[in-house]
Order: C-alpha cells, then structure tokens, then sequence
C-alpha cells in the first residue's frame, strides 16, 4: 500500500477497530473523511475484498471524492461501491425492481416532476385545492418517510388534520398515477429498496453476502428508511462502521433523525464509540465561538473542539442600519481581503434563507465581485433543459405520462387543450398509458387521433434511436428530431438565444459524462441527472459562493460571512414559537465552522422583506458566541449615529484580517504592503465631494447617470445613481469610482 492518512491516537484507534459495530463522533473539520478513508484502505490492507465493501456518503461530489481518494491511496481502481443512499437505492431496483412490480427502465421524478403530477391530479380528487400541492407534497414524502401506505398515513393524522381525507385521495391517486407511469419519485427510491428486501429475503441476502463491510458517513442526517437500510444490509455480519456529528444534525424538515445516532450504541449491541475532538480546519477564536453556541444544546454528546491553530482574534460583527448597508459592509470587506491577496474562491457569504441573498447579488454586481448562487435555481431545472430531458425520458420510458404530457405540444405543433384533455381522459377511463393510448388511435375521435399523430412519429423515432445510438449522438438527435433546435434557433426572443446554448451545453454535459463513465448508457446518464444535488455543481472557479448554510455542509473557506442574524431569521420565527431553536443552533454551528482563518457576523437594526421595513434585534447567536474568552470585534453602521470609521493602518489591517489583531506570529509581504499603501495613497487623494446630489455621471458599465442622493462622506460615501432603462443602483464610492466619470454640462 502507497498511503499514510498521518492520524492522531484517536483516529487511528477508530481506524483499525474493524470487527462490529463502531460509532465514531466527528466534530465539525476533525478528519472524519480521511478516517473513512483510511478505515476502508486498512480493510483492503487486511484481506477484505474490495467487492465486500460499501460505503455511503450524502452527495454524490462526496462520494466521488471519496472513491477517487480511496482509488490513488490503494493505486487501483475497485469494483467497491461508493455512492450515496439514493443512488445506491437506484442501482439496487435497477437489477431487482421486477420483484414488486416495475420494470427497470423506470422513471426517477424529481421535486419538480412531482409537483407537476400533483398539480395535474387535484382536480380529480374531491376538495383538493391545486393551490395546497406543496402541502399535499409534504403529507406524501412525510408518509414515504416513515414507510406508511396511504391508509395507514390517513389514521395517523386523522385527528390532527382536518382535511386528512383529501391528503389521502391526493396520495392515492399520486401513487395511482405514479405506478403507472412506471415512476418512483425520490421517497421511492429508500422506500421500495427497503419493501423489496422485507418482501424478498433471497434479494435480500445476496446483498448482505456482498457487503460485509458496511460503512456510513454523516450519519446523523439519515431518516428512518436510511436506519432501516443500514441494520438490514448489516444484520448477517454485523460489521457496521458509521461517522456523524450529532451537532451538525440540521435536516430534520427532511426527515433526518437525530435519535440515529443519540441511539446507535443501545440499538447495536457491543457497539464501541469513539470521539474525533481535534479540529484540523479553523483558528481557535472560530472553534471557541462555535463551541459557546452548541453547548446550549440538550440533545448532544459533550465534547470540545479544540485546534493548534492559535487565533483568537479572527471574529468580526458589524451590526448595520439596513439591509443594504451590511450588503455594501460585505461588498467592501471581500474587496479588501482580494486586494490582500486573498481568492474570490475562498469567501462564502452565508444566509439561513434564499430570500437574503438579492442585495448581495445586486452588490456583488454593481462592483464587479464574481459570483454564484446555490441552494437556488440549477441548471438541470431550466425550462428548455428539462423540456429536452422530457424527450430523452418518454424514449426510454414510454409509459411515462408526466413526460409526454410535458413536450405533446412543444414545440408547437398545433395540439390544443382539448385534444390533450381527451387523450388524457381516455387513458384514465380506459386504465391505459398515454403512450397506448398514442399507439391504439381507434381509442380517439378521428380528428384528435390526427392532430397527435406527428407527435406520435417523432416519439417513435426517438425511441428507436435511443437502441441504436451512442449517448451524445442521441442526445443530439432528439435536439433536432424533436424540433427543439429549430423552434430556438429560429425565434427572436433573446431568452431563447440563451436557451438554445444551454441546450447544446447539454451534450456537453453527457460527454462529460461519458468520459468519466465509458462504459455508460444515456439511461445512466439521466439517472445522474436525476440524483444530481445543489453542491455538486459547484467548481474551482474564482467566485464568491453565496448559499444557504443547508447547501455548503461539507464544504470550507478561508472566510465566512454569515449575515442576516437577526431574531426571526437566524434563528428563524417557527423555531422561536414553539421554543425549540436546538436545530436552528446546529445550523448556527455548521455556519460559523465553515470558516478557516476568518469570520464576519452581520445584523441589520432594519430590513425590507416580503414587501415591508421590519425591525428585529440581533440574533441571540451573537451574545451565544461571545460567552467565555471569545474575543469578537463589534463594528457599527456608519449611518445613524455610528461610532466607527474604517481608516485602518494598511499593515494592521492586513495582519487582523490575515492572522488576528495584534496577533505575533504576522508575516506581511512587503512588496503587498507596499503596493497596498500606494494604493490607500492614491485612495486618500480622491476627491468624494465632486459626487454630490444632481452630478451627471459616466459609468463603465451602465452608462450615463444622474446621483439623486449621497450617504456617508469620504471614503464611507454611498451614492444612489439614477440610470435610464436601469432604474436606480447605489454604490460604495470607495469602490465604484474607478468606473464613474464626472460629466461636465
């Protein structure tokens, strides 16, 4: 073996305990990978086939790293699987979905497929209002959750729920619509793994002969189905190892359960655990902050995390007028930690929900600060994306109704409502597919049957082309036989000069795919698709990440802003009323232990939300962060009354935002300072006062403009500019003057 994992005493205890079941509590950055890792390389080292090893992670980037780490450490490729529980639940129905009543050329819907199959069955469901199909969504992945058929989901909310009866017709008729369009949504894809096993213990055992090595990462985000998978695959062997820190438990409204992990050593017996305390990822100031805030929690198992990488001055809180105060603070900080030296790439603004990040967005923007946002819109669920994706599906799965229903008139090719109507009427009263129905036109009023029948042939072209052609070769077929490339190509519409490269950036995407999986078919490739979460599109690219904490678990930087900490957001107003914020807590300290070398914390005194100015007080986070020795830096607004300006000394700034106020172990880079000072020279020689209520200005970007009102003065002056076409943008003078240009009229 070429591997050395370097591991402390506790890691290495972990490691090489292989035999039986193993807790293994990992604190937030303590090498909880790298002891996966290692423990799975030890296993090989020992004897243990390959093929006898599972491991299971939550993403699929985390399992590719996985695999891909595993794969040089050994300097072999395995046949050992390494995926998530999805995936892993998907390849298993593949090979054995026959056994309960699927073919294995089914369909994975997404949230998205889903909705649409809600929101198409409301209406023949008595009292069911298309407008609850998020709710109704809720009661079936809930029921899928905890493995209850329709019925039994009735009886347990019954006196809870007023309208539990058109939960249930809602969720019969889905799982109605669903079996016979050969679909299984996400819930499905846990919950029928698991029926398949209970009902066929031949299946069952063949799985459990293979993986006699069972191991789990992030343990205390799996569900009740996930638990269930675990003590079934591991039930003959007994060798089950899993990694999780209950701390980091923050998906609860998904389902995950905290008792998993709380529960593991009564529910396995002679379990041995072990605790992972040494943080490799953040200074101690960090860890300290992040310490003060979860020991507030009930439901944990004690522990401290501690680092040798000393630091107690790496915590900042700015507490802003507004909104778009703490967006400019945000926009002024990372400028000045990049004219330090500092990566786009490495600085992560964090908000608690999506609706924070528009005015970082806006910001970021008017300043030139590249940028991505996720735990948002993909580029898998953009409209033209998942228009083409309809095609590729209907041809490997006819019998799938959502997708057909989807593409039957788009392009348009001159099918109304009521041609539709009636194609899904007799499907329904005749117990049929759509697809039959297509096929079988006798079924159909003659002039109906007619218009459906050019979108009959081009289904039946694709289809026959999805047998004969390689993945990309189809991919571009249906691109062109579907009408897609021509109806884009041919409209005026800017959006649709977009779409069409997005579209041919989707054979890119599959001969990606194909590169990495030679052997792949375009089936495996939507399987891809389907599984694919927000994280495993991010890049190396030099961006900003602004994201929800949700999205970027797992994940580092060397800095971390998290804003919007304001009771009712962080934590947010649900957590508040019932009184039970320990969740919101985790999330608190997933948040600030994402952050290496540097942490800003920002409040607003006020916000504009959901169409109003509301006034909040800062997070009870913020007062948890600072107990004990924590030294966190508290900087006002400048507007109202603020009581601190931002003229720092060029060397202490660098040394406080780099490695802690005053802290001794400060390198500087004298060529950065000096080119620094030159430029806070040049900065202190600009003349703020020229940008005065009524200037006429020249922007590089945005053109000519007139500033309507000015905030601030010198080099904390913002200016609200009025353009033409664009509406009004404010900016950070200190920033934005090297785009703007005085217009002398």
């Amino acid at each position: 073996m070429n591997y050395n994992f370097d591991l402390n005493d506790q890691q290495r205890k972990a490691v090489y305990d292989v035999n039986g079941p193993v807790l293994v509590i990992a604190g937030a950055g303590s090498g909880k990978t790298r002891v996966l890792t290692a423990r799975i390389c030890h296993l090989v080292e020992i004897g243990v086939n390959p093929y006898n090893i599972l491991a299971i992670t939550f993403t699929n980037k985390a399992a590719g790293e996985m695999k891909s780490r595993i794969e040089s450490a050994l300097g072999m490729m395995t046949s050992m699987w390494i995926s998530t529980f999805h995936s892993m639940c998907a390849r298993i129905l593949r090979y054995d979905c026959d056994r309960i009543g699927y073919d294995s050329n089914f369909t994975i819907y997404t949230e998205l497929e889903s909705e649409r199959v809600v929101k198409r069955i409301c209406p023949n469901v008595v009292g069911a209002d298309v407008k609850k199909k998020g709710d109704y969504l809720w009661h079936i992945s809930n029921a899928k959750t905890n493995a209850m058929s329709p019925e039994e989901y009735y009886y347990e909310i019954n006196r809870d729920y007023t309208d539990a009866k058109i939960i249930y017709g809602v969720y019969s008729a889905y799982e109605k619509e669903l079996q016979s369009s050969n679909a299984i949504d996400f819930d499905d894809l846990l919950l029928k793994t698991v029926e398949l096993f209970e009902k066929n213990p031949d299946v069952l055992e063949k799985y459990q002969n293979r993986f006699e090595y069972v191991n789990v990462d992030e343990f205390q985000d799996t569900n009740t189905l996930q638990y269930k998978l675990i003590k079934l695959l591991s039930a003959k062997h007994g060798n089950v190892f899993v990694v999780g820190d209950e701390d980091q438990n923050i998906y609860s409204w998904r389902g995950a359960e905290i008792k998993n992990i709380l529960g593991f050593p009564k529910d396995f017996e002679g379990a041995k655990v072990y605790k992972l305390e040494q943080n490799y990822r953040s200074a101690t100031g960090i860890l300290d902050a992040a310490n003060n805030v979860i020991k507030n929690n009930v439901a944990r198992n004690k522990k401290n995390l501690w680092s040798e990488h000393r630091d107690d001055n790496c915590i900042e809180y700015f507490e802003a007028y507004s909104d778009r105060d703490e967006s400019s603070y945000v926009s002024r900080q990372i400028n000045w930690l990049i004219s330090l030296g500092r990566e786009y790439r490495d600085i992560a603004v964090l908000v608690r929900a999506n609706s924070l990040t528009r005015l970082f967005e806006e910001e970021f923007n008017l300043h030139g600060i590249p940028y991505k946002v996720f735990g948002g819109f993909r580029f898998f669920e953009r409209k033209e994306i998942k228009d083409t994706l309809a095609y590729v599906r209907l041809a490997l799965n006819p019998s799938d109704n959502d997708s057909l229903l989807r593409v039957i008139n788009y392009p348009t090719r001159g099918i109304g409502a009521k041609s539709v109507e009636e194609l899904k009427q007799v499907a329904h009263d005749n117990n049929m597919t759509m697809f039959s129905v297509l096929i079988n036109p006798g079924f159909l009023n003659q002039n109906t049957a007619k218009k459906l029948s050019p979108f009959l042939d081009i289904a039946m072209d694709i289809i026959e082309q999805s047998k004969r052609l390689a993945p990309v070769e189809f991919m571009q077929y249906v691109i062109r036989r579907s009408g897609i490339e021509n109806s884009l190509l041919l409209s005026k519409e800017k959006d649709d000069t977009n779409a069409l490269e997005n579209v041919f950036e989707l054979v890119g995407a599959v001969e990606n795919f194909i590169k990495d999986n030679p052997k792949a078919t375009i089936s495996d490739f939507m399987q891809s698709v389907a599984l694919v979460s927000d994280t495993d599109e991010m890049d190396d690219d030099n961006y900003v990440t602004i994201a929800t904490v949700h999205a970027v678990k797992g994940l580092e930087f060397d800095t971390v802003f998290v804003v919007g900490l304001e009771e009712g957001i962080f934590p947010v107003n649900r957590a508040i009323a019932s009184g039970d914020i320990e969740e919101e807590r985790r999330l608190m300290y997933v948040a600030i232990t994402r952050a290496k070398r540097r942490l800003y914390a920002t409040s607003a005194r006020q916000r504009f939300r959901f169409g109003e100015v509301t006034y909040a007080p800062k997070s009870r986070f913020i007062t948890e962060m600072q107990g004990g020795k924590v030294s966190v830096r508290a900087t006002n607004s400048m507007y109202k009354g603020a009581t601190t300006k931002y003229n720092f000394d060029v060397q202490k700034a660098i040394a406080t935002a780099v490695y802690g106020k005053d802290n001794p172990k400060a390198h500087f880079n004298k060529n950065l300072v000096s080119n620094l000072s030159q430029q806070q020279k040049q900065k202190s020689n600009i003349d703020f006062s020229v940008y005065k209520q009524g200037a006429i200005v020249e922007h590089s970007k945005f053109g000519r403009g007139i500033i309507i009102s000015t905030v601030g003065s010198g080099e904390d002056t913002t200016a609200a500019i009025a353009f033409k076409g664009l509406g009004v943008k404010r900016f950070s003078l200190a920033i934005a003057h090297q785009h703007l240009k005085i217009i002398e009229e």
